[in-house]
């Protein structure tokens, strides 16, 4: 674009007014150029980081984090049902006035499961009334040394166990067992639910010779046969 001077301006006015010209036209290009790219098609916002999963998959974020790996699964069993647990008794032992059973619970489902924390245990008396075990980590007889009951998984017939103990003599130190001083003489069957279950399998009491007169405890489910965390003894 060109800029016409007047005839009758001196040569200092024309070279002035050329320079400015010069200064306009290059000022219109920068805004021809900006107009240009500020009407083309705007870059795409980045895309947000997907979540995969284990497999390689784009998954949601609302996996279990805090589940518990079962044999050859990263998925965390079932708890066991009161169907699948059957319940049995095991070892028995006694010292310095104190007597212990072991309650086995057995995984006889077809599927891998797991129990956790106490079972319920009663001793029913004649009549009808029961006399209630009550939880203890740890006891005289043994129990479990953790803090706090763990997670027992268990492969189909695979068994767990606890432990419940009590004093087999009589409460006032008397030589003659009373139901006064004895409070679970004459029981007549053991009542054991397992952990979060309602329906309560039937044992045979403990023999006549130790009957549970008090102190009655029982002990959190534990991994083995033996009712006990292995360090507790």
């Amino acid at each position: 674009m060109g800029v016409r001077i007047p005839a009758g301006w001196s040569a200092r006015t024309r070279k002035a007014v050329l320079g400015l010209g010069k200064v306009l036209v290059a000022t219109a290009a920068v805004v021809v150029a900006t107009g240009c790219a500020a009407s083309g098609t705007a870059p795409a916002p980045p895309r947000s980081p997907s979540v995969t999963d284990a497999s390689g998959t784009s998954g949601a974020s609302s996996g279990n984090a805090t589940g518990v790996a079962g044999s050859g699964s990263a998925i965390s069993p079932q708890e066991c049902a009161a169907a699948d647990l059957t319940v049995t008794t095991g070892a028995t032992g006694a010292a310095a006035g104190h007597s212990s059973l072991v309650l086995l619970f057995t995984n006889s489902g077809s599927a891998s499961c797991f129990v956790q924390g106490y079972p319920g245990v009663a001793v029913q008396l004649r009549g009808g009334r029961v006399y209630n075990a009550v939880r203890a980590m740890a006891g005289y007889m043994g129990g479990d040394a953790a803090p706090s009951p763990a997670r027992v998984q268990l492969a189909p017939g695979v068994a767990a166990s606890a432990l419940i103990e009590w004093l087999h003599f009589p409460q006032d130190g008397s030589a003659s067992v009373t139901p006064a001083d004895c409070a679970g003489d004459g029981g007549v069957r053991l009542l054991v639910t397992a952990p979060d279950r309602t329906a309560a399998a039937t044992l045979a009491p403990p023999a006549p010779v130790s009957p549970i007169c008090w102190g009655f405890e029982v002990h959190p489910i534990v991994a083995g046969a033996a009712g006990q965390y292995p360090s507790t003894h």
